[in-house]
């Protein structure tokens, strides 16, 4: 049978995207991603999501899943094929009848393969789905509204916070928030800061920092794409779930806190330049607090607004890399300026203290 012909009867009788167009919901029966191979010369393997690989099979006993829809999901464009014979190219997304499927091809074992250009773990999906009675009054475990309120309830948060912090130490705290500060050559007389930087007051800003990038990536990883891999390790499905990772995320960016904390009055130490320590980390500090504090209130003002363009939140997380960017010029500027080495010497410590980093942020962020 030509390939022309068996497009035609997969879309009239296999109902290619019908459910969507009727309004159909259904629910899953079976996730057959643990089911994946991969073809290795004359034999098939499990897939490995670490794999570089482009196309996946799976087989499907016909006759055990009466009434069941086989679909196929992707945020690339993927070809099908069923029993060798392509069955559909260039989609995003398909419903197909196992019932119709097993009267086109005649055999009680389906073998499919899904092939695009890379197969990446979690931005391609494929289920055994059933139909489930429609209802206009079913909630979504995770509507709009349900993680505006996570949003709006996360700022008031911040907001409290904020006001606690400056009701402590006004001073310090408007020297964090100065947006001057931070692109200026010249500092000021904050030695006792610098010397400082593991005080409460100063934790308790690190604190704070840390809970609104969390906020702010958790908002963002809603909304990604699924080919970003850290995007997929948090999206919430209620209220507290979306809460708890705003934690769990706040917290790994605080254990970074200190993780940069030891790694630039370390190599400060091990380069013989003590005196930059304090105002490498006490800017780069001013540089979250500040910068991100702005792209915060942007973020949730398009948010609460209704705003849910994917290519927007994108833009927010590209920001994250040209801002990281940008900093390592800006301190090896400002370090030069409080130090009697030489330019090689300076870049050597950057490259240990923030390009490296850097890269791995990237790496992790974009993966």
């Amino acid at each position: 049978m030509k390939p022309t012909i068996h497009f035609l009867l997969i879309v009239l009788l296999c109902g290619v995207g019908i459910p969507r167009v009727l309004g159909q919901d259904y629910t899953v029966l079976k996730d057959l991603h643990a089911e994946w191979q991969v073809n290795q010369g004359d034999a098939f393997e499990p897939f490995n999501k670490k794999s570089d690989v482009s196309t996946v099979y799976f087989w499907i006993e016909a006759a055990k899943f009466p009434g069941v829809v086989l679909h196929v999901n992707s945020t690339e464009p993927f070809s099908l094929f069923v029993n060798g014979q392509l069955a559909a190219q260039h989609s995003t997304g398909l419903y197909l009848k196992i019932d119709s499927l097993r009267k086109i091809f005649r055999t009680p074992v389906l073998q499919v393969g899904v092939h695009q250009a890379k197969i990446k773990e979690g931005g391609l999906q494929t289920t055994l789905e059933t139909v489930s009675p429609a209802s206009s009054t079913d909630v979504s475990p995770l509507k709009f509204s349900s993680f505006r309120d996570f949003a709006i309830v996360g700022m008031l948060i911040l907001l409290t916070m904020l006001v606690i912090i400056i009701k402590l130490n006004p001073k310090l705290t408007s020297d964090y928030f100065s947006i001057t500060k931070i692109f200026s050559m010249r500092e000021g007389e904050e030695s006792q800061v610098y010397s400082r930087i593991t005080s409460s007051i100063n934790i308790l800003f690190y604190a704070y920092s840390s809970l609104m990038l969390g906020y702010y990536l958790v908002i963002i990883f809603h909304f990604l794409p699924a080919h970003y891999s850290a995007a997929l390790a948090f999206q919430a499905d209620t209220f507290w779930e979306a809460m708890r990772q705003w934690l769990e995320l706040s917290f790994i960016v605080l254990t970074l806190f200190f993780m940069k904390i030891v790694l630039v009055y370390g190599l400060s130490f091990v380069f013989g330049m003590r005196e930059i320590a304090g105002i490498h980390f006490f800017n780069w500090v001013r540089l979250l607090l500040g910068v991100f504090g702005i792209l915060t209130i942007i973020l949730f003002l398009y948010f609460v607004t209704h705003g849910q363009r994917e290519g927007f939140y994108v833009f927010l997380l590209s920001v994250m890399s040209w801002l990281l960017a940008g900093w390592t010029l800006l301190i090896i500027l400002k370090l030069q300026r409080h130090m009697g080495h030489s330019m090689f010497h300076l870049f050597s410590y950057i490259c240990a203290t923030e390009l490296i980093p850097f890269l791995i942020t990237i790496k992790v962020l974009y993966n």
